[in-house]
């Protein structure tokens, strides 16, 4: 008796993994864009990406993972259909610009604070005016007042 009980815990046990962690037709959609309207496929309503929709639950059931299917949609439609580009080959510099901005960024924090911390560069020197330019500004302004 004790045996039995044991050895259905252990089927059940064994049998959660898969039903907890099955694949959703959204999970693979979210990973991919609609190659007509380039939106997340499980957000797209058009009509090729409810065929691809198809093409993901068919493939679901007949048991292929994740990856499988995305690289077959990948051969069907090619790397535009991604929604990350791979983090190979040419596609990697949209992984590293990115970070070089941030970190080029980052390095000129410290090179404009200091230029603008200086105390002779906020102020310019003051000319004073030559006699001439000082006589024509007094007529200006009892002109004006």
């Amino acid at each position: 008796m004790i045996r039995r009980v044991a050895l259905v815990l252990l089927v059940l046990l064994a049998a959660l993994p898969a039903t907890a962690l099955g694949l959703t037709v959204n999970e693979v959609a979210r990973e991919v864009r609609c190659p007509t309207c380039n939106t997340p496929l499980d957000t797209s309503s058009a009509p090729v990406a409810q065929d691809m929709k198809r093409y993901i639950a068919q493939r679901i059931e007949a048991g292929w993972d994740k990856d499988r299917i995305i690289d077959g949609l990948v051969d069907e439609f090619g790397q535009g259909v991604l929604a990350t580009p791979p983090k190979s080959g040419f596609d990697l510099i949209a992984w590293l610009v990115p970070a070089l901005a941030v970190l080029v960024g980052l390095a000129a924090i410290p090179v404009i604070a200091r230029t603008w911390a200086r105390p002779g560069a906020r102020e310019a020197p003051v000319a004073e005016p030559t006699p001439d330019e000082a006589r024509r500004l007094e007529d200006e302004l009892r002109r004006l007042g």
